[in-house]
């Protein structure tokens, strides 16, 4: 078993039996730690440290003073999904095991930036994707623009690991529709580009390409549409 982290439709695993999830509190400013076990049947939290104690964070009566730490054992049920909000006011979340930390930006290898980052215990990578695909792949058919990051990170996922090429275009022409809402005209032309390269009669990506060509040239836009290609020698 392994432990899964899925952000923006990335997925990152980490072959471990146990870890320790460690964070700052945003108002207090705290260190908070929690040791984790990686079960068949989920996540599941065993012991809770906070250096130290302030409002909303009260260690509870059972809890012993060990080295500057409260820390208290935890009995509860173990978790399919446990979602991490990264707010960016307090730093970022750490994992750590074998005596070593890294946070989520490390482990993705980018930053995280603000987002929620689902953790879960899964097999493999590949397993964790599909599972995701599963679960998002309707998220993406809904297209709902007011939530264009939320968008991007669903379609992200069906766009890597759906099984059809045309699943994978449409996939695309959705996400570059929710580039477009936030301002991204160029990732958005790349989405359209890559969704006609796997299906060319797609009308969408047709139509949602040069409507975006058109405003491009109404704003005077100054970007290259396409790179320009670098002509090698000379004569």
């Amino acid at each position: 078993m392994s432990v899964c982290f899925a952000s923006a439709g990335f997925i990152k695993s980490l072959s471990v039996a146990a870890f320790t999830l460690a964070w700052t509190h945003s108002v207090e400013k705290i260190a908070w730690q929690e040791d984790w076990r990686v079960t068949s049947n989920g996540l599941q939290i065993v012991e809770a440290r906070v250096k130290g104690s302030g409002a909303g964070m009260e260690p509870p009566a059972e809890a012993r003073l060990v080295n500057g730490w409260f820390q208290w054992s935890l009995n509860r049920p173990a978790q399919t999904d446990v979602e991490l909000a990264n707010s960016g006011v307090a730093g970022e979340w750490n994992i750590c095991h074998d005596d070593s930390c890294i946070t989520l930006s490390q482990l993705f290898g980018r930053p995280v930036g603000v987002s929620v980052i689902t953790m879960s215990a899964c097999e493999s990578e590949q397993a964790a994707q599909m599972a995701a695909l599963l679960r998002d792949a309707p998220l993406c058919q809904q297209a709902d623009l007011s939530q264009p990051d939320a968008l991007i990170a669903n379609c992200s996922t069906v766009a890597i690991y759906g099984e059809a090429p045309p699943q994978k275009a449409a996939a695309l022409v959705t996400r570059g529709d929710a580039w477009h809402a936030k301002g991204e005209r160029r990732r958005a032309l790349d989405d359209y580009d890559a969704a006609l390269k796997l299906d060319p009669a797609l009308s969408a990506a047709r139509d949602a390409r040069k409507a975006l060509f058109h405003e491009i040239e109404l704003l005077g836009a100054t970007m290259p549409l396409k790179p320009h290609d670098k002509k090698r020698g000379g004569g």
